[in-house]
């Protein structure tokens, strides 16, 4: 029960509790009053200045900013016209306003809950230094905590950040050129941006920066674990500008050209391990374009370049691209007269050598990267090349290529496909494979009709010829293993025509060279079949000798010394060439001579013919070859045997036979070497052509139908040759001449000419025929070549049965000869007179002896017993006995012992010179008795002795006449053709008397006989 006490009591505690409570409420009141005056006067003075003395203390910057304003109610803060700077006053940060919301929320959700936080007008600036030291470095490190912190993120919720014109300034101070790049306006939002577990916020970002690119970034970040995924869109980006920030090679200008780039991507740090992807990422350049920084002119440019169906995983180290097409573009490359080509200015610098040191694994090992489908369209390529006068120019467009599945598997293999088109004409196509591990390439190619003409000023360089049109052409198979190549397939040079320098006259041309087999590598060409049609050619001797084919080639530039330290080039070796077998057809040759005193030319048309076993190994057999051509209107030219077309001069071995010419076109080399014209008739030759090691033999037969030469023609070459007698000689009743021709001579003299060789040996032959006319007859019917006449032995009128003979032959010769006349001199020599005295000698021993005195008596020599008294007692009787007596003694004394005198002798000797003087013998007869014999001594004496007048000689040498002009009558020899002209008196060869007949050529086109001597 509750007594009043205790009611009082509770009285009085209410009452004392009441005072105390309103104690704490003033209490209370009191203290937020403070809190309040102080967060809205004090504390942003305090914050204020003790920021920009902590600040300036700490780290040496400058941090200003207006009165910062704080609500203590909605426990936001306000900054406004912030700036932080360097100690030299470089800028850093600054903002117009920042606004920080702090939610009353943080302490039930035991985190840092900010409701907003907003930036109006941050500027950044962010500076690269030499070493890599950034320009917020410094200040960093002022504040950076020696205490280990924990690398937790602290539960922090974002509900709002907002960036609005923003501004980040980013520079490269680490050279001389500072090179800028500023992001404005720059606005960032970000909502729910939260590092709890699981929670995760969104974001977008846009910028634009000062060379006009244009950033959109959105997507949603989560901070536990840091995850990031969303899309990134950049546009409008200048390669020129963005070229600033990338380390270029020092020859290479800034590149030109607008890019876009747009992916999705993800990123995120899970587990302590970074994962980044893109998805589906493309990437598009505009009027991409590189040059030369020294030489501008040296240049590669696109269109444009679209990369797009891109994937790329940090985590799998996996890159893919569905799509990398190219449009348009084109690279432009030149090569100045030192031969520098400007395109190596767009390649970096080789590397310099240093010490091989081991290097780290390389990054992009175990990476997986695939570009399904690479194209390239609309390209085009210009090379101008200076070292040439004129400069030429080759171009190519409309060049495409197409590779598919290229990956980081180098031994895979991709099929590849390639196509453009000369400006000039012509169109190439390939489609095959390649092995990038390897090089192994395999590939079906296809030339068509590329333009040769672009080649001028290289064939310019050689010649003096213009290359007027042409088209090459191909189509086959080529393969590349890594270390050489093949091709297999066709191959054509068309419409080939080059002219002369004055453009009017063709110099060489077809139709077409062609092939189907041909086998190229660079160590051998082999073609099975080579055809060449419509061959247009000309073969020019000039006025000075000189060759066509010579005289287009212009002279070889001196070489300038070279360095003694400059290394020498190494020996080039040529490719050894096999052609099997080549086929002309419808070709034809012009051929002119115009170094001689008339000028010659002719036609070969309608030529064709084979040549097979062509090669250029030195080890090789010849070319065979077998070739025919039309001359004129119906002459025909035939070749055939072997030569070894890439040597001709060291090995040849040829049979040419030109059949039913007209020679009145050879008139021009029947004028400079012989003199005269050819009014007409009609040419067969059948030449042998032997070249070895620069020798040149040929035994060749020339055939000459109804050859009429014509009048006189003044050359300096010409020999005066009787020619119109050689032709009367070597010309047969049917009016041919059939005459072999032998020619030597070697390539390496000065003086060489195969025309004046053949002219040359023409005239030895007319010279010896006109000199010889017998033998020249002889030789024409197989007779041996030493035959020179009729020849009668001395003393004798009769020809012995030899000699009769050569009558006869000559006689043939003589009616197949019609226009041959023959004048008959009967001739003597001193040897018929020598013969005649010993014949009257021997018939005065012969009558001696009693013999038989008609005819000849025959042999009665000086050392037969019974001649010896008879030559005795002659000489008694014709010079005396004391004539014997004086010659037997100097006998005696010359040849002591010999010629023994009997005692009846020596009687006979003494009278003799009792009743009759001994002539005197002079000590030089006497020395020559020395070794004689005396017997013989006395028929030499007695031989001498007898007399043979002159007009016994000149009877014998009429009779010599009849003889012939009977033996002739009997062979029905042409008499009418045939005089007896007054004896002469000639010189005895080898004691036989030749018989003088002179010839003369009588034909109409001659006003009077050509006459030449024959003995």
């Amino acid at each position: 029960m509750t007594t009043p006490q205790s009611y009082l009591s509770r009285i009085t505690a209410a009452l004392r509790g009441f005072r105390f409570r309103k104690i704490y409420a003033f209490v209370f009141a009191g203290i937020a009053g403070a809190y309040l005056l102080f967060c809205w006067l004090a504390l942003p003075g305090i914050v204020q200045s003790q920021a920009e003395k902590y600040v300036l203390e700490h780290s040496g910057h400058h941090l200003s900013m207006d009165r910062p304003s704080f609500n203590p109610f909605t426990l936001s803060l306000r900054l406004k016209n912030l700036r932080l700077t360097e100690p030299d006053g470089k800028p850093l940060l600054s903002f117009q306003s920042l606004l920080i919301d702090f939610s009353s929320t943080s302490l039930f959700r035991r985190a840092y809950v900010f409701d907003e936080i907003n930036f109006d007008g941050l500027a950044v600036a962010v500076a690269v230094r030499p070493k890599d030291r950034l320009n917020w470095s410094t200040f960093i490190d002022a504040f950076k905590s020696k205490e280990k912190t924990s690398s937790e993120l602290p539960r922090l919720i974002i509900k709002k950040f907002a960036l609005s014109h923003g501004r980040l300034d980013l520079a490269d101070a680490r050279t001389s050129a500072v090179r800028t790049t500023r992001l404005a306006p720059l606005d960032l939002e970000l909502t729910d941006l939260s590092s709890l577990p699981k929670a995760e916020g969104k974001y977008e970002l846009t910028a634009t920066t000062n060379f006009g690119a244009r950033i959109r970034w959105d997507g949603q970040i989560a901070l536990k674990p840091i995850v990031l995924a969303g899309s990134f869109h950049i546009d409008q980006v200048s390669l020129t500008k963005l070229a600033a920030y990338v380390a270029l090679p020092p020859t290479l200008a800034a590149p030109q050209g607008m890019a876009a780039f747009s992916t999705r991507y993800h990123a995120g740090l899970i587990a302590n391990r970074f994962d980044f992807g893109l998805d589906r990422f493309a990437l598009r350049i505009d009027d991409f374009g590189i040059h030369g920084k020294t030489d501008p002119s040296a240049s590669l440019t696109f269109g444009r370049i679209d990369i797009s169906g891109g994937r790329f995983e940090l985590r799998d180290k996996q890159l893919s691209v569905a799509s990398i097409a190219v449009n348009g573009g084109g690279i432009n490359a030149e090569r100045d007269r030192k031969g520098k080509i400007n395109l190596l200015a767009l390649l970096p610098p080789p590397a310099k050598k240093t010490e091989t040191v081991q290097t780290a694994p390389s990054p992009v090992a175990g990476w997986h990267f695939r570009i399904a489908h690479l194209s390239l369209k609309d390209f085009a390529a210009r090379f101008r090349d200076h070292m040439v006068a004129p400069a030429t120019e080759f171009a190519l467009q409309d060049a495409s290529a197409d590779i598919d599945g290229i990956s980081e598997d180098m031994n895979a293999t991709l099929p590849v496909r390639l196509a453009m088109r000369s400006r000039d004409g012509g169109s190439f196509t390939a489609e095959g494979t390649i092995v990038p591990a390897t090089a192994h390439a395999d590939f079906q190619i296809k030339l068509d009709d590329l333009a040769l003409t672009p080649a001028q000023p290289y064939v310019g360089q050689m010649t003096i010829l213009k290359l007027k049109s042409g088209s090459v052409s191909g189509a086959g198979h080529v393969t590349f293993d890594g270390k050489s190549g093949q091709y297999e397939g066709a191959a054509a040079i068309r419409n080939l025509k080059i002219v002369e320098a004055d453009g009017k006259q063709t110099f060489l041309a077809w139709t077409s060279l062609s092939t189907t087999t041909l086998t190229a590598s660079l160590s051998n060409v082999a073609v099975r079949e080579l055809l060449l049609d419509s061959l247009d050619t000309r073969f020019i001797i000039a006025k000075n000798k000189s060759i066509n084919f010579t005289q287009v080639l212009r002279q070889k530039p001196v070489a300038t010394a070279q360095p003694a330290q400059a290394a020498k080039p190494g020996p080039v070796t040529p490719i050894p060439i096999r052609i099997a077998r080549l086929r002309i057809s419808r070709s034809q040759l012009e051929f002119a001579d115009n170094s001689l005193v008339l000028p010659f030319g002719t036609h070969i048309h309608a030529l064709a013919g084979t040549l097979v076993n062509i090669s250029s190994q030195r080890d090789s057999t010849p070319a065979r070859l077998q070739v025919q051509g039309q001359i004129d209107d119906y002459g025909m030219a035939r070749a055939a045997g072997k030569v070894d077309l890439f040597k001709p001069t060291d090995n040849l071995d040829i049979k040419v036979a030109f059949t039913n010419v007209e020679m009145t076109r050879l008139t021009p080399y029947s004028a400079t070497f012989a003199g005269r014209r050819i009014n007409s008739g009609k040419l067969t030759l059948n030449l042998e052509y032997k070249i070895i090691n620069r020798q040149l033999s040929g035994n060749n037969q020339i055939i000459m139908d109804q050859l009429v030469l014509g009048e006189r023609v003044q050359s300096p070459t010409a020999r005066d040759l009787p020619l119109d007698l050689a032709i009367a000689i070597l010309e047969d009743s049917d009016g041919r001449i059939d005459l072999g021709l032998p020619v030597s001579g070697s390539l390496d003299d000065p003086k060489f000419s195969y025309g004046a060789i053949i002219w040359k040996a023409i005239t030895n032959v007319l010279t010896k025929i006109v000199t010889a006319p017998f033998r020249a007859l002889g030789a024409l019917f197989g007779d041996d070549d030493k035959f020179d006449g009729l020849v009668f032995e001395a003393g004798q009128a009769q020809l012995t049965p030899p000699e009769r003979e050569k009558l006869v032959r000559f006689a043939e010769a003589l009616i197949k000869r019609p226009n041959l006349t023959i004048a008959v001199h009967g001739t003597w020599s001193e040897a018929d007179r020598t013969a005649l005295q010993d014949l009257q000698l021997r018939k005065a021993i012969a009558g001696e002896l009693h013999l038989s005195t008609e005819g000849d008596p025959g042999l009665l020599s000086p050392d037969q017993t019974p001649v010896k008294p008879v030559l005795e007692d002659l000489y008694s009787e014709r010079f005396g006995r004391g004539g014997l007596s004086a010659l037997k003694d100097a006998f005696r004394n010359a040849n002591p012992g010999t010629l023994p005198e009997s005692t009846s002798g020596k009687v006979m000797s003494a009278l003799t010179g009792l009743f009759s003087s001994k002539p005197s013998i002079s000590s030089q007869d006497a020395a020559k008795m020395k070794g004689a014999d005396f017997h013989a001594l006395l028929y030499q004496k007695l031989k001498d002795a007898e007399a043979v007048p002159d007009t016994a000689l000149q009877a014998l040498a009429q009779a010599r006449s009849t003889e012939i002009m009977q033996l002739l009558g009997q062979t029905k020899a042409p008499l009418d053709r045939i005089s007896v002209q007054a004896p002469e008196k000639v010189d005895a060869v080898d004691k036989t008397i030749p018989l003088k007949m002179d010839m003369s050529a009588v034909t109409p086109n001659t006003p009077k006989p050509v006459t030449a001597n024959g003995s």
